[in-house]
């Protein structure tokens, strides 16, 4: 499904029905259907459940300017209202749970009930007290490496994102999914995400959260929960970053029982 917001059209998945709306952002170059184990699963559940291509993802309009993730806020905001949700469970792995922050500490906000951090940081640049970050050169040699043979090393980075072997069809869909997302726009977001510093933000974060990681990026889960009021971790081990594909059975466990709670 497309709904047209702002100057782009968004493509979005959908099933299920009822008051509850439960919200997925995928990660950098990532499209709506890596949340394929979520959306039938919190469907059956009495959700009414979504999962969106941000700006230049997927089949959703690519852009030549907007690609930062204070603008994927914004686009955000405005999908929310075009869909008339106002009250909604919002999820975001990795760069969405950048977006997803800079939108719920922003004033222009259709505040939901709860949001779900999945392995997200608030700085990607390496900072004396937060854990979990990269030095300047390695952000160079990542981005430069994609310059220079970005199949290869989206294969790299799609493998990557697994403890557990997958099937070999899963790897390839999700690499010729993230290459959809012209190199551009990709480079953009890239630069946003590994040179801004959202720290202040996390204490601007009112409502119940969860903090959602693996377990070797365990102390980035700790530093968040102690920066974030009204927050709960949990750690699912055994798996790689992409949780809820590598144990798709526990990430769905862990966050029905977070939205469970009230």
């Amino acid at each position: 499904m497309f709904i047209e917001v702002g100057d782009i059209k968004i493509h979005y998945l959908e099933a299920g029905s009822g008051e509850r709306v439960l919200v997925f952002i995928p990660g950098w170059t990532m499209t709506a259907d890596i949340w394929r184990e979520q959306i039938p699963y919190f469907a059956a559940r009495g959700f009414r459940v979504i999962a969106l291509d941000p700006r230049s993802h997927g089949q959703t309009t690519k852009t030549e300017a907007g690609n930062t993730y204070h603008q994927q806020a914004a686009d955000l905001h405005a999908f929310l209202q075009s869909l008339k949700i106002e009250h909604s469970y919002l999820v975001g792995w990795a760069s969405g749970a950048t977006a997803l922050l800079e939108y719920i500490s922003s004033p222009e906000t259709l505040r939901p009930e709860k949001v779900v951090f999945v392995e997200g940081v608030p700085a990607a640049l390496r900072f004396e007290d937060c854990p979990g970050t990269m030095a300047i050169q390695q952000a160079r040699t990542l981005l430069l490496g994609f310059q220079d043979n970005r199949a290869k090393m989206t294969e790299q980075l799609v493998r990557s994102m697994f403890k557990n072997r997958q099937p070999e069809v899963l790897y390839r869909e999700l690499a010729e999914a993230s290459l959809k997302t012209p190199i551009g726009a990709a480079a953009s977001l890239y630069f946003d995400l590994f040179t801004g510093d959202r720290r202040p933000a996390l204490a601007r974060v009112s409502i119940p959260n969860l903090i959602l990681t693996d377990s070797d990026n365990r102390a980035t889960g700790e530093y968040l929960k102690s920066k974030i009021p009204r927050s709960s971790l949990e750690v699912i081990e055994a798996a790689g970053p992409a949780i809820f594909l590598d144990r798709p059975q526990a990430f769905n466990q862990a966050l029905e029982q977070f939205l469970g709670e009230h």
